[in-house]
């Protein structure tokens, strides 16, 4: 017990700023989510889904840039001081080299929606019996504009993005977080004046609604990326410069990618079976997309807790490692589960108790209030597996162990979890809330089958990655 109480409280001393740099992060999204359901349903539905098409890319970028998870972690826990320098160097690359592409098909928005809005879902799932829920294209062709909009200039911000996190991430693994809670708290002022401007027109500049909220996002990630580079300018400069010569040479560079790229693979399978969701539920409506955009923003923030909470788990797992500590890497894997596990117990019985009165405070639209309180109990359901997976994804990326994840993502949500939810949504006319309930299996197949991999994992010899040799090092 006394090694359960010094383990859990050195994880709460880095999961607690890193789950409220995680909160302020999300609090920007919450923000515009609110603000523009007090523009209208057509604009709420569209900064829904232009920020689904958005993420899609934009995950797997993010994921790829974590690959500095390990290697920062490891290295600073095996002392290795230019090993660190040439993982955050490279990491900065990475992070302009994967922005090109995040960034193109984020421009591919337009044609994305319109051929998806020729859709017609009641045609294609042979639907039209009588009494059927009434299902017409993927895409409203009322949101499209906004929508592709919105998304062809958040591609703007990719790369400020990217850079941003890649710094982020070097610094949660050298446990310096006050300057990054100090920059994603001032980057919310920034957002909420930035959207009251350029959103509702004040101070003589034009009404631009969704545009201005996409500008808005924009003008916080180039804010983000320049703070932080000033603040923490005495812990990064060091292992800035000098430029290392081993950082620009190019096999490390794809061993870090080959690294990185299942991490950023598993991200994209979870989040883009939940942004298609996004798309499917256009099938029903604005009212319906709205609806769901809230109640996925709200399960969205409780997710912040226990990212945060695998975040210290795959610092602490990769210090361990990095100073050949096994005992340590089991006792930080057990400890972060079991505080994902009770957390989001904690966030399901919320989201069942409370689904309308939560609803209520980002919309006035009864009709969207009362779609989103349909789905949040069958959040509060998933809650417990959502904790428990990410939790597990963040320490097997501790140990350097990113492909399997991304397996069991394949499976867990596009081989069993969205085909299931589409044809009890459409097939078997449940409607919106069946797409969930598939989710909600999709999420416990995962969750399981992560349980299963930390297992065998923490059951082997675990020695630290290197990159110079593509190989372990000690």
């Amino acid at each position: 017990m006394s090694s359960w109480r010094t383990e859990l409280s050195a994880q709460a001393s880095l999961a607690a700023p890193v789950i409220a740099v995680n909160l302020a992060m999300m609090a920007m999204g919450v923000v515009d989510t609110q603000m523009a359901g007090h523009l209208s349903t057509t604009a709420l539905a569209a900064i829904g889904l232009g920020h689904a098409w958005v993420w899609c890319p934009l995950s797997f970028g993010m994921g790829v840039v974590m690959a500095l998870d390990p290697l920062v972690a490891q290295a600073r826990g095996a002392r290795d001081e230019p090993a660190v320098a040439r993982a955050l160097q490279r990491g900065l690359l990475m992070a302009l080299f994967v922005s090109v592409p995040v960034a193109a098909l984020s421009l591919a928005a337009r044609w994305v929606f319109e051929s998806l809005g020729a859709v017609d879902l009641g045609q294609l799932m042979g639907l039209g019996a009588p009494g059927a829920t009434a299902v017409g294209p993927m895409v409203p062709p009322g949101v499209i504009p906004d929508a592709a909009d919105y998304a062809r200039i958040s591609a703007i911000g990719v790369p400020g993005m990217l850079v941003f996190l890649a710094l982020r991430q070097s610094l949660q693994a050298l446990g310096h977080l006050r300057a990054i809670l100090l920059v994603a708290v001032s980057a919310n002022l920034v957002n909420v004046l930035f959207n009251w401007l350029l959103m509702y027109g004040h101070w003589g500049l034009p009404r631009l609604g969704v545009l201005g909220c996409a500008w808005a996002t924009v003008i916080v990630e180039i804010f983000m990326v320049v703070v932080l580079l000033i603040v923490t300018r005495p812990v990064v400069a060091p292992y800035l410069w000098p430029i290392r010569r081993q950082a620009l040479q190019w096999r490390p560079f794809v061993r870090m990618l080959a690294l990185g790229a299942p991490i950023g693979l598993a991200i994209a399978l979870e989040g883009g079976a939940f942004n298609g969701i996004q798309f499917l539920m256009g099938s029903f409506g604005e009212t319906v997309m709205a609806g769901h955009r809230t109640a996925i923003i709200l399960a969205s923030v409780s997710f912040m807790v226990p990212l945060g909470i695998s975040t210290a788990a795959a610092v602490r797992v990769g210090h361990a490692v990095g100073a050949g500590d096994r005992a340590g890497v089991r006792l930080a894997a057990n400890v972060a589960l079991a505080a994902g596990a009770l957390t989001m117990m904690g966030f399901g019985v919320t989201f069942v108790t409370w689904p309308r009165e939560l609803a209520m405070i980002f919309t006035p639209d009864l009709d969207v209030i009362a779609v989103t309180a349909t789905l949040m109990p069958l959040a509060g359901a998933f809650q417990l597996f959502d904790g428990v997976q990410v939790v597990a994804a963040g320490v097997l990326r501790g140990t350097a162990d990113t492909r399997w994840p991304s397996v069991l993502n394949f499976i867990g949500y596009w081989v069993l979890g969205m085909p299931a939810g589409i044809w009890w949504a459409f097939r078997l006319d449940k409607g919106p809330s069946a797409l969930w309930w598939g989710l909600a299996g999709g999420l416990a197949f995962v969750a399981l089958a992560l349980l299963w991999r930390v297992s065998r994992r923490l059951s082997q010899v675990i020695a630290r990655v290197d990159l110079e040799t593509a190989g372990q090092a000690g």
